[in-house]
């Protein structure tokens, strides 16, 4: 199926496309080349009585024209003046019928007058979107002027069956009767619905004429799709495919020049940047985005594209008009990017509780923790803005653990740190059985100790009161050694740092002793072992020194005593 009218620019590529079916759909028809022969003789016969009917309406209008001089009362004149403008449009109209026909519906467009005015804002926006609407004028003018001939052609039709059904009914009429004037006028109202008869009917013709001479017109200058395509293609197409890569080009390869630079300058050692560097990088990307649509327009221009610049203009004021409003969040995060901001490059923040290190500020900041290598979040500069940094100390922990330590809570839970993210810690069993989740707000609430980092384990112990004369010398230094030689003898032996064996206390039935074993954190994995050992190791002691243990006594008095 063909299409009616010229494609002539993409962004109403599909409105071309809906509108090509409905107009194919009226315009082809198959003739042959007898009908069309015996259209062009009923066009001129057509012609010649449009000419005759001029002819006869201006007869009527100078005969009208004398009445009106002879009239003597205001409401006779008035009548005959509204016949007379009648005649003058009817007159008028059939002209342009005639023109018409003969031009199958197409004029010339008129020229804009060009007038020296002062500036107006408003009219000059009408001007940049004038392209644009004639663009759409153009691409359903067709459809417009033979969706006006077919209502015409309507209206006709609806006035011919009300004037055939008042003939009708005075035809019914019996004349008979009448008397000479009555009859009289009822002779002239009869003409004049026939006159009107007839009007309408040549009007109808006539506008049935002008449809067909159009469509005729209109289905010799039609083109096929492919056709459009290649137009399109060749044209408007090629422009935007001209316009896109001078774009694409000049940002990107300034782009590239400016991380050239940056890798020239930084390829020693890292540096923070300076606010002047800042400054200078914010200027370089705003020269970035106005020299690449410099480009744009530079192409549009040449390509003398008006259409294509129109849209152009229009797009960027939609874009400045929807962001008018957000210009004061622009502002702060304008400051957090020249680093004056809420949030500083080098410093922290607390972002769900975890301590987070603003490493780099940009339109997406980068954000680590030093202690968790695999955490790391990017935030947006508009997120960043809801946030305060401070600066940290050099001996500030980042974190209470990291992935691979074991950690004892508050209700005693000892357990393997599995895995941390921003919102959860799972805790774990040393072969990674029987996980627990908590949240990060409820992990630190349980104020986790660290084992890894180094941990002391205490074990009580006591031996009988018949040892008494040796408790304070002699038995701590024996059994000290003693626990030492057997844990070295362990597999956590070579993590064991200090041991200390003191007398506590003289308890009821037992001299206690507090024995104290320090371990670096690569024994954290054997507490329970550990604390095991310092007492196997205190009995085997007491065992070779032949040292009793005392067991719990209660002593009962008889009241005889």
């Amino acid at each position: 199926m063909k299409i009616n009218f010229a494609l002539r620019w993409f962004v109403f590529f599909l409105l071309a496309l809906v509108l090509s079916g409905v107009s194919a759909s009226t315009l082809d028809i198959p003739l042959i080349a007898t009908e069309r022969e015996l259209q062009k003789e009923l066009a001129v016969e057509k012609l010649n009585d449009i000419i005759s009917s001029i002819k006869l309406r201006k007869d009527q209008a100078e005969a009208m024209s004398k009445a009106l001089t002879k009239a003597k009362t205001e409401q006779e004149k008035n009548r005959i003046q509204a016949e007379l403008t009648g005649l003058n449009n009817a007159i008028a109209e059939q002209k342009s019928s005639f023109e018409m026909i003969l031009t199958a519906g197409l004029e010339l467009s008129k020229e804009e007058a060009s007038e020296k005015r002062e500036f107006d804002w408003q009219k000059d926006l009408l001007e940049i979107v004038q392209p644009i609407m004639s663009e759409l004028r153009q691409l359903t003018e067709n459809k417009r002027k033979t969706d006006s001939l077919q209502k015409k052609i309507d209206f006709y039709k609806s006035q011919i069956r009300v004037i055939n059904e008042v003939l009708k009914h005075i035809g019914e009429i019996n004349k008979a009767g009448f008397e000479k004037e009555a009859l009289a006028e009822f002779e002239r109202i009869s003409k004049k619905w026939n006159d009107q008869l007839l009007e309408n009917q040549h009007l109808l013709e006539v506008a049935q004429l002008q449809l067909e001479e159009m469509i005729k017109s209109q289905s010799a200058k039609e083109i096929s799709l492919g056709e459009h395509v290649q137009q399109f293609a060749a044209g408007r197409g090629a422009t935007l495919l001209m316009a896109l890569t001078a774009f694409i080009s000049v940002y990107f390869s300034m782009l590239s020049l400016q991380k050239l630079l940056h890798w020239l300058n930084h390829r020693k050692k890292e540096e923070r940047r300076t606010y002047y560097q800042r400054i200078s990088t914010l200027f370089y990307h705003f020269l970035m985005a106005a020299l690449s649509i410099t480009a744009v327009f530079y192409v549009l221009s040449v390509r003398n594209d008006q259409v294509l610049i129109g849209i152009t203009v229009l797009l960027l004021l939609s874009i400045i008009w929807l962001l008018k409003s957000s210009i004061p969040s622009y502002i702060n995060e304008l400051r957090i990017l020249l680093n004056t901001g809420s949030v500083r490059e080098g410093e922290c923040i607390n972002y769900n509780g975890i301590p987070l290190l603003v490493e780099s500020l940009n339109y997406y900041s980068k954000l680590t923790n030093p202690m968790l290598p695999g955490l790391e979040l990017r935030l947006t500069l508009a997120e960043l803005a809801n946030y305060v940094s401070r600066p940290y100390s050099a001996d500030e922990p980042w974190f209470p653990c990291q992935r691979g330590d074991f950690v004892m809570l508050s209700d005693n839970t000892f357990a393997m740190v599995k895995c941390i993210t921003l919102e959860s810690i799972v805790l774990s069993q040393p072969n990674g059985v029987m996980p627990i989740t908590y949240s990060i707000a409820d992990f630190l609430a349980e104020q986790p100790k660290n084992f890894s980092l180094g941990f002391t384990v205490t074990s009580d112990f006591g031996i009988d009161y018949q040892h008494q004369s040796q408790c304070a010398t002699v038995i701590p230094e024996i059994l000290c050694a003693g626990i030492h030689r057997g844990l070295l003898l362990e597999s956590f032996g070579h993590s064991l740092n200090n041991l200390v064996v003191h007398f506590a206390h003289a308890n009821t039935s037992s001299l206690d002793y507090k024995i104290a074993a320090t371990f670096d954190g690569t024994a954290a994995g054997d507490l329970f072992a550990i604390k095991r050992a310092l007492q196997r190791y205190a009995v085997e002691v007491c065992n070779q020194q032949q040292w009793v243990i005392p067991f719990n006594q209660l002593v009962i008095h008889n009241a005889k005593d």
